[in-house]
């Protein structure tokens, strides 16, 4: 799949940015950048590029990225879980182990921060959000372990630089897109296009909502089933909302619609533990 990395100035002048390249996790080719850089060169495991910029002037880098999820079993993991998660980057540093940082991107194009431990991935944050809510992640087609985390990832995301910890944020780039059209958008703006119209009191029947559901099905469903083992009440907010959609566009059903908010506040009131 074809992606493309943005940076913006705020200020001319010479900026030196990150460069995706092959490593653990992910397979990095076809780099197309639309300004060529005043030099390029590695440090630290990072491959690095510095650019002559003007204010508000917008750099773009087209590549092509396959992604793996990491697991491993480093031997810290087990006694990490006695301490508490903001700790553990400190803690290993403290006894001895390579602490980096890592700054990239989640596939679904937030940028992320995660630490390298001896260079295997540590994510406390993750680690911590999914454990309240293990329905984090379904956007992107995955519902992990929150344990993965610790020597791990879910294979949906793009490291981009490797720096000492701790130490300040250098200069990133602000944006990840995939390149193409993604069917689910416009297939999502169809679906609730049409409960609109139903809600209106017009008959659009099921037909313009089936197509996103289907998109879902193929991008989500294997997740959702991890998920319904993992976390049911979570699933099931997610398939009570679609059945009360689906509803809206035939007979509504308001428990079902009544159902989703009361499951829906309890899931954030009541984190998984």
């Amino acid at each position: 799949m074809r992606w493309t990395l943005r940076f913006r100035p705020l200020s001319g002048g010479e900026h030196l940015l990150p460069l995706p390249q092959t490593l653990p996790g992910q397979e990095v080719g076809e780099l197309a950048l639309s300004h060529r850089p005043l030099e390029a060169f590695e440090a630290r495991g990072n491959l690095l590029a510095r650019f002559a910029l003007e204010e508000g002037e917008t750099l773009e880098l087209r590549f092509r990225l396959k992604t793996a999820p990491l697991r491993s079993s480093p031997p810290w993991r087990e006694a990490l879980l006695e301490e508490p998660p903001e700790a553990w980057p400190g803690i290993l540093a403290h006894r001895g182990h390579r602490v980096e940082r890592a700054l990239g991107f989640l596939l679904s194009g937030r940028p992320h921060a995660w630490y390298l431990v001896d260079g295997t991935p540590l994510d406390p944050l993750l680690f911590q959000a999914l454990r309240e809510n293990p329905a984090l992640l379904l956007p992107l087609g995955v519902a992990p372990d929150p344990r993965l985390y610790l020597g791990g990832h879910e294979g949906r995301r793009l490291l981009l630089l490797k720096a000492p910890w701790p130490g300040e944020d250098p200069p990133f780039w602000e944006e990840l897109k995939a390149l193409g059209l993604d069917p689910l958008s416009p297939a999502r703006a169809l679906a609730f296009l049409s409960l609109g119209a139903s809600a209106l009191g017009l008959a659009t029947g099921p037909w313009p909502y089936l197509p996103y559901l289907a998109l879902l099905a193929l991008r989500q469903g294997p997740a959702l089933k991890d998920l319904l083992k993992r976390s049911p009440r979570h699933a099931l907010e997610s398939l009570l909302f679609h059945a009360f959609a689906l509803s809206v566009t035939t007979n509504p059903r308001p428990e079902l619609g009544l159902g989703y908010l009361a499951l829906f506040f309890w899931n954030r009131l009541r984190p998984s533990s």
